[in-house]
């Protein structure tokens, strides 16, 4: 059996009987978390631009976007919902494929679920539960194969979400094996978004899992339709192996944990609307500082030490550049000056101008310093080691590495904690009652189906 076929068994045959509550609760406390995040976007211009472009191209009313109250064509809802969900750089994250698989997938499946009338109800709640543990899996284990297509200068996401979740989708819609094998060719043949956006600090780099979700939907629809895709999607002579990974992925290992290693269990949910690789210094800052109220009035300068990866991608000194909001969310002095110098670090934190108009912020941001690791460390992620050293005005130094990342399975968010950020995130669009039960049908997806959560999301008002 090939690994392509593999996937596409474990997608037709994965039962809900086969999926441990642990994996069942992930899907519900994900789903709501991006729910969250989808709704902190209705306080974006941009957002909100793009969802009356929707709105005014029209279409098949399939499927529900956050703030519109008109249903939209399944693929303009799966765009517009990986936007949203991406937007902020609040979205959950697979630490160890760093791949933002939720914000791919759940706007995916909950497209192409409304627009199939499966939305409703105990067994259409638990197909749902059942594709989207599928479409984790296959985008993670994927992703975390081929981790090397990071030096391509390709978005992790890129590569694997979309073919995982034209998995899903395909799952939900029933296709039988040559369906789902041709759902997921096609999805790969797209595979692969391009980081300079992001090199370029543009906004643009948050339109990318918007891209990969509605690529996902055409995928698997072009299936139904009859478009036959690559049955080497993965391995061919230009499948996913050789074009990103030099035909040096292992497969096995990552493809040998279907159905035994579920990775909707294992994505770390984002205590902080920033790019992941600041949160291992604002941990450790946080927690230094919880030990010591008094500590952040002290600090003169700090020294963050780290991974290349990470150096290069959030390191360098702060500079608002021409989108603050981007350049802020990608570095770790504008974010560690933030911690110390408010005691937080919320949404407002990064509106444009809130970050140029704050002197003390940026004075502080210019006291950061960053450096990589000048030696090689056996074992190393892109997150560990990771330390911070704040130098106080007496001339000592505190100083504390990362032992777990705050939000992942190491160190997991709590219910109240879940519940908070919630709150948190949807303020400016649902009251707060609405945001609880919310939370509440999320919750219950598995008995209840989609149709709750959407909704709230259709109910959604514009934050601006």
């Amino acid at each position: 059996m090939t690994h392509e076929e593999r996937l596409v068994r474990y997608t037709a045959q994965l039962r809900w009987e086969d999926i441990p509550d642990s994996a069942r609760e992930a899907v519900s406390t994900l789903l709501i978390d991006t729910a969250g995040v989808t709704l902190a976007a209705l306080k974006s211009q941009e957002c909100n631009n793009l969802i009356k472009r929707h709105q005014a191209w029209g279409g098949a009313e399939e499927s529900s976007v956050a703030g519109s109250a008109r249903r939209m064509p399944a693929s303009s809802a799966a765009f517009l919902g990986g936007v949203m969900a991406h937007w902020w750089e609040w979205d959950d994250t697979h630490d160890t494929a760093a791949v933002h698989a939720s914000a791919v997938i759940f706007p995916t499946l909950l497209a192409v679920a409304e627009a199939a009338g499966l939305d409703e109800g105990a067994e259409a709640g638990r197909e749902f539960v059942a594709a989207s543990v599928i479409a984790f899996d296959i985008a993670c284990q994927i992703g975390a194969s081929l981790n090397a297509h990071y030096h391509y200068g390709v978005m992790a996401t890129g590569v694997p979400a979309h073919v995982g979740a034209a998995a899903g989708a395909a799952r939900l819609l029933n296709m039988d094996e040559a369906g789902i094998m041709s759902a997921m060719g096609i999805a790969a043949q797209q595979a692969g978004l391009s980081r300079q956006p992001l090199a370029d600090r543009v906004n643009g780099k948050n339109i990318l899992c918007g891209i990969s979700a509605g690529q996902a939907v055409q995928s698997v629809y072009s299936a139904a339709d009859g478009i036959k895709g690559s049955d080497n999607f993965l391995t061919g002579v230009y499948g996913l192996n050789n074009l990103f990974a030099d035909g040096n992925a292992n497969l096995e290992a990552g493809l040998s944990n279907l159905g035994r290693k579920f990775s909707v269990s294992e994505t770390s949910i984002k205590p902080y609307p920033s790019c992941r690789s600041t949160h291992p210094g604002l941990d450790l800052t946080f927690d230094m500082m919880a030990e010591d109220p008094e500590l952040a009035g002290q600090v003169e300068s700090v020294e963050v030490r780290t991974s290349q990866i990470v150096y290069d991608l959030c390191g360098r000194p702060f500079e608002a550049g021409d989108d603050p909001r981007v350049a802020a969310q990608f570095s770790i002095p504008y974010t560690q000056s933030v911690a110390l110098t408010r005691g937080t670090l919320a949404l407002d934190d990064f509106i444009p101008a809130n970050i140029t108009s704050d002197e003390a912020v940026l004075a502080k941001s210019r006291t950061v310093t960053v450096r990589p690791w000048d030696k090689v460390v056996p074992d190393a992620t892109w997150w560990w080691p990771h330390r911070v050293r704040l130098h106080l005005r007496n001339g000592s130094v505190r100083e504390r590495d990362i032992e777990a990342l705050r939000g992942s399975l190491a160190r997991p968010f709590e219910r109240d904690e879940q519940v908070a950020k919630l709150l948190e995130a949807g303020k400016h669009a649902l009251a707060p009652a609405d945001l609880h039960c919310m939370d509440e049908d999320a919750r219950k997806v598995g008995e209840r189906g989609i149709a709750p959560l959407t909704r709230h999301l259709r109910a959604a008002q514009s934050a601006l």
